[in-house]
């Protein structure tokens, strides 16, 4: 008997409650059916191991003909110092590349050996890496100098050991030349404690803080520091920076509030006393976040003979 003959199709789906003899009747009914459905199911698990097994046998050729196939690259042909300056044109100006390596300058040292020559052979470095592709890079960057983007803006938990994009970074940190940090000050002091020691080449360093660590800012002590961007709650004057050797200096501070005080900030005073700190200032912003208190104003001379730029910005100071 076919489910179509059934007598109790009317039945299906309801709340209907059979007899003993419809009990011992549905059972009969069912026998065909579930060693036809167990036959069916047999089938396809052999299938799905024979299409297991094709697919197995297809990756095996497909590898070796894409490899092949790649050297037919007609980019490959392109003369190196040509391709050494589409990797040159392809680098921002403004900031580090994008975290994509489907997108330019990235995808030239991925697509295939000549390409990823080309981007080593290259002196001009600018990295911002993904958690996925940092560790090969980091790698294939051999003994350039480095420049890193580290970009957290979620993890407001300190968690340093389990991040491995900054446990990747330190091992790496003698080569490191130019550094833009931004996150949790907890969370980064880590790197942030680090002397000239481990950072012998470092050159820049422009940071964007949550919360103050004021005993935590080894890095910013270091006399090969030229361009220093700073953007945190904290006493600006207190900051250990190498003053006088800045040629670039962006301070972003804001107050400290505690149970009993307010400190911290930046007044028009307090911006002049800075100015005569930095002799050599070539560009310069200091964000203005408080109100001269009722005292004169140090009027005397401010003698910055290379300075190009001077900018006491009032609105929010982010663009680090």
């Amino acid at each position: 008997m076919s489910f179509n003959d059934s007598p109790f199709v009317v039945r299906l789906n309801t709340n209907y409650a059979p007899s003993d003899s419809e009990i011992l009747e549905i059972h009969a009914l069912l026998v065909d059916s579930e060693n036809e459905l167990a036959r069916i199911d047999a089938r396809i698990e052999e299938m799905e191991i024979a299409l297991a097994q094709l697919k197995e046998q297809r990756a095996s050729l497909k590898g070796p003909i894409d490899a092949h196939r790649a050297l037919l690259a007609p980019i490959r042909r392109i003369p190196q110092d040509v391709l050494v300056e589409i990797f040159l044109s392809c680098l921002p100006s403004e900031h580090n590349a994008l975290i994509d390596p489907a997108e330019a300058p990235l995808v030239l040292g991925r697509s295939d050996t000549g390409e990823a020559d080309t981007g080593e052979a290259s002196r001009t470095r600018r990295r911002c890496y993904g958690e996925k592709i940092v560790k090969e890079w980091l790698e294939r960057s051999a003994t350039c100098s480095l420049s890193v983007s580290f970009v957290d803006t979620a993890n407001y938990v300190p968690d340093f050991d389990s991040h491995p994009l900054l446990l990747q970074l330190l091992p790496f940190s003698r080569r490191l030349r130019h550094v833009t940090l931004t996150g949790d000050a907890t969370f980064l002091q880590s790197f942030l404690r680090l002397g000239s020691e481990n950072l012998p080449l470092l050159q820049t360093l422009r940071t964007n803080l949550r919360y103050s660590i004021a005993d935590s800012l080894s890095a910013f002590r270091i006399p090969t520091l030229r361009d220093i961007a700073l953007g945190m709650d904290t006493e600006p004057h207190s900051l250990p920076l190498p003053w006088s050797q800045l040629t670039s200096l962006r301070l972003a501070c804001g107050r400290i509030h505690t149970d009993h005080s307010r400190m911290g900030g930046l007044h028009i005073g307090g911006a002049f006393d800075i100015l005569r700190r930095c002799p050599n200032l070539v560009h310069c912003a200091l964000k203005l976040t408080e109100v001269l208190p009722d005292a004169e104003l140090d009027t005397s001379s401010i003698v910055l003979p290379y300075l190009k730029t001077l900018v006491f910005p009032m609105g929010p100071f982010n663009s680090f």
